[in-house]
């Protein structure tokens, strides 16, 4: 029918080329992007999952550098205690030296000014062991890291002295309870005393009776801290493996998800712009609908 008013072709040529537009404006934001989900009304369910997909992703990603940084703690631990072990061994190759009945008193006495010195020396590693302020070895509390992406997901990687179970760090040159450096020995390392006038670190003028087997337990306690310290970097090292591994399952995911199929995108891309010529074609070809149905009516049409 022909019709000057009517304008159904047109509307639904106009709606149709309307929705071509947008479908072409999607894929080339998909193509801008790489993302198939640039927005919330691209696809609701998708863009719920990506996001709880993306915050399991860094946090993984966060807690790997908080495992890193604890690796370097306990590296740094581990160099303070070989150097508190290298002084023990030193004094008591003193202390064997100092044990001697050949020595004279002056000669004992510059053994305990060493001995003195060497005690000094692993005080001083003792408080001046610091990580970013925090005492490593007499610390106050145990030490963790956040270790997961979620709640509880920590390790404890350097734990506080353990009287019962003498367990845990404290190099402390004074202390003989469990845990400590000075634990199941028969004396505190500050009171060493290999029979000189001198007096030792603590003053204590008295020799020390039996001296080599409690500087036995002492390098043994050592041991143990740094054993302790080597389990934890062990567990770290495992626990970021396992991280690294579950980030790349949730990249693939996030990718499976989120990412565009280029190819897909640019066909459909030259699909609809190949219906959006049509669709003009076809528009033309009303407009010239209307024209006739006037030429008509007014008989300006051609002769």
């Amino acid at each position: 029918m022909l019709s000057v008013n009517g304008t159904d072709a047109a509307s639904f040529l106009v709606s149709a080329m309307n929705a071509t537009n947008s479908s072409m404006v999607k894929s080339l934001q998909s193509l801008a992007t790489g993302n198939k989900i640039n927005r919330g009304g691209d696809d609701v369910a998708g863009q719920s999952i990506m996001q709880g997909l993306t915050t399991q992703s860094r946090g993984y990603s966060q807690a790997n550098e908080n495992i890193g940084d604890g690796i370097s703690m306990l590296d740094t631990s581990d160099a303070a205690l070989d150097s508190v072990q290298e002084n023990l061994q030193r004094i008591r190759e003193l202390t064997v030296q100092g044990q001697n009945g050949t020595l004279s008193s002056q000669e004992k006495d510059a053994i305990q000014s060493e001995i003195n010195s060497r005690v000094e020396n692993i005080n001083n590693i003792s408080k001046n062991s610091t990580f970013n302020g925090v005492n490593l070895l007499k610390p106050s509390s145990n030490l963790s890291v956040q270790s997961g992406a979620n709640d509880g997901d920590q390790t404890t990687i350097i734990k506080t002295a353990d009287t019962v179970n003498d367990t845990g760090v404290n190099i402390d040159v004074a202390a003989t309870t469990g845990g400590s450096i000075g634990a199941n020995s028969s004396f505190a390392l500050s009171d060493l005393n290999v029979g000189a006038s001198l007096g030792s670190y603590s003053g204590n003028t008295t020799a020390t009776a039996n001296p080599l087997s409690g500087l036995d337990e002492m390098i043994g306690n050592v041991s143990r801290m740094r054993s302790e310290l080597g389990a934890s970097r062990n567990a770290l090292d495992s626990t970021m493996e396992y991280n690294d591994n579950y980030n790349t399952s949730l990249q693939a995911a996030k990718s499976q998800i989120g990412d565009a199929d280029v190819g897909s995108v640019v066909s459909r891309l030259m699909s609809d712009r190949t219906v959006l010529q049509m669709q003009a074609k076809a528009f033309g070809m009303v407009n010239n609908s209307q024209e006739t149905t006037f030429n008509l009516l007014t008989g300006t049409g051609r002769r």
